[in-house]
């Protein structure tokens, strides 16, 4: 027999009684009767919806079973958080999606309707990579581009000619690059304040008088390219996005 639909507001009351629960502003018992009050449902449909969405937050495995829309209204509303909070988030759910696989053994229809479940999950771990996709250049390596800047051409020059074309790596959900600060600071050097993709000015200052440009990589370090001035190129907002989602640069780095 089909399960009910569940309409979207439940589960949006469900997220904001978990929240009450998470900062101690609420007992969980007592969440769930007025989720079960407020939507009309039973205390124990109440308990699930909540559970889930406290699971989710504590990266704790729930066993409540939820539909492809409910999970992901659930991750939206997470997502709105940090990069941690979503990361905990989808650790939970493939914990999820495995306890059901061991309880659905070998029927066919049950396993198939995981199949939703887990094309929510990779929507969202795509996501996660979004999030973080311009958080290259961290404060510290903004610091170091400074200090790369305010050096001379020639001593650039000399530790460049002596540093490793492959940058350093951590793994964790995805690859991050600890990116040679001398690039950067050669690439926008070269480019004087002017995008070398649109050839207009820097659309603002940064707070420090510097003309606001990101350095982007001709081929990306994550296929393979490497972290030299000849790979890069200095891009004002736009023109860097566009090389990152416009149609003329997917499938091919310019």
């Amino acid at each position: 027999m089909a399960r009910a639909r569940v309409a979207p507001e439940v589960f949006a009351v469900a997220y904001e009684a978990a929240q009450q629960v998470l900062e101690g502003k609420a007992r969980l018992t007592d969440a769930q009767r007025a989720l079960a009050t407020q939507c009309g449902i039973g205390e124990r449909t109440a308990s699930g919806y909540i559970g889930c969405f406290l699971a989710m937050r504590r990266g704790r495995t729930f066993k409540t079973i939820v539909s492809a829309d409910g999970l992901r209204f659930m991750l939206d509303r997470i997502a709105e958080g940090s990069p941690s909070d979503l990361m905990i988030a989808l650790r939970s759910v493939m914990s999820h999606i495995t306890y059901l696989q061991k309880i659905a053994g070998g029927e066919l229809g049950r396993r198939e309707g995981h199949a939703g479940l887990r094309r929510v999950h990779a929507e969202f771990v795509g996501r996660l990579r979004e999030m973080a996709a311009f958080a290259e250049m961290s404060s510290s390596l903004d610091e170091q581009v400074i200090k790369a800047l305010s050096d001379t051409p020639e001593a650039r020059a000399r530790r460049l000619q002596q540093a490793p074309s492959m940058p350093e790596q951590h793994v964790v959900l995805t690859r991050i690059f600890l990116r040679n600060p001398d690039v950067i600071a050669e690439v926008l050097s070269r480019a004087n304040g002017v995008c070398e993709g649109c050839v207009e000015p820097a659309p603002f200052l940064r707070s420090d008088g510097r003309p606001y440009l990101e350095v982007h990589h001709r081929q990306p370090l994550a296929e393979g390219g490497v972290d030299t001035v000849e790979n890069a190129i200095a891009l004002c907002p736009n023109c860097h996005r566009e090389r990152h989602y416009g149609a003329k640069y997917r499938d091919t780095q310019q």
